[in-house]
């Protein structure tokens, strides 16, 4: 649960949070295609897959 600075609880401001810093869809999806076509190829991902969003430059780890 979110707590504002007074420490009050506040939902609304949490579940905003939670929104904002949840990966895109697309990154997730994109993860289990590269771990099934490994799998498919009979490997298996035992590292962490980093990627570059090439639109925003943003960085998942």
């Amino acid at each position: 649960m979110y707590k504002n600075k007074e420490g009050y609880l506040d939902p609304t401001a949490g579940d905003a949070i939670r929104e904002a810093d949840r990966p895109p869809e697309d990154l997730s999806r994109a993860i289990r295609l590269m771990k099934f076509a490994a799998d498919c190829q009979g490997f298996e991902v035992i590292g962490r897959i980093w990627l570059r969003d090439k639109k925003t430059g943003m960085e998942y780890k």
